[in-house]
């Protein structure tokens, strides 16, 4: 609204494009490009408890969402990653300031909010973390059960995706997959372990 623009074009102007994202956004009509979960859960057999599909990416959303909804690549997504690694630039491209970006990645829950240190527990099964402006920030090196650094953080989406970044390792990840139901959980404590076990 502050911009007069829907939340997908001011993306795509402000974020999107400068960064070299040609293939994110909020619709891919072509559905040949969109990865499908498997029909049912490959560790019970049984169809998906919850719809493996929330929305339909083929059909432009009426409501653009600044925490649903973005549809991206592995390489595009990885761009985002690294620009925030890099303190909010990319290839030279600014996007937001060093200010900004430790803003977004410290911890604003502190212990005022009862359930601060169970942030994670949804998208990893792990206490922890607190909660930035966007994404879930590791607290401390220990007290979390999955392995990482103070000052790591991540988000996930519905069906299986992740990422995360730790600047103390210098480190920036993308996980993809599409894999809703207690399979998503699995697979990012997996590829957690054998990230930080290659280190």
């Amino acid at each position: 609204r502050a911009a007069g623009q829907p939340l997908g074009a001011f993306l795509a102007a402000r974020l999107f494009a400068p960064l070299g994202m040609a293939h994110t956004g909020f619709v891919q009509p072509d559905a040949a490009r969109l990865a499908e979960p498997f029909a049912t859960d490959p560790l019970t057999g049984a169809a998906w408890a919850v719809p493996a599909q929330c929305f339909d990416p083929t059909v432009p959303p009426r409501l653009h969402a600044g925490g649903a909804g973005a549809l991206s690549t592995a390489g595009d997504y990885l761009r985002f990653a690294r620009m925030l690694l890099a303190g909010g630039t990319l290839d030279g491209v600014r996007i937001l300031s060093p200010a900004s970006v430790r803003l977004m990645t410290t911890d604003h829950l502190g212990t005022a909010v009862a359930n601060a240190a169970y942030v994670g527990e949804a998208a990893l099964q792990s206490p922890g973390y607190g909660f930035g402006l966007g994404v879930a920030v590791r607290l401390a090196d220990g007290g979390a059960s999955v392995p990482g650094s103070a000052g790591e953080y991540f988000w996930s989406g519905t069906a299986g995706t992740t990422f995360w970044v730790d600047p103390r390792e210098d480190l920036a990840v993308v996980f993809m997959a599409q894999a809703p139901g207690e399979m998503r959980l699995r697979l990012r404590r997996l590829v957690r372990q054998l990230i930080y076990q290659a280190l």
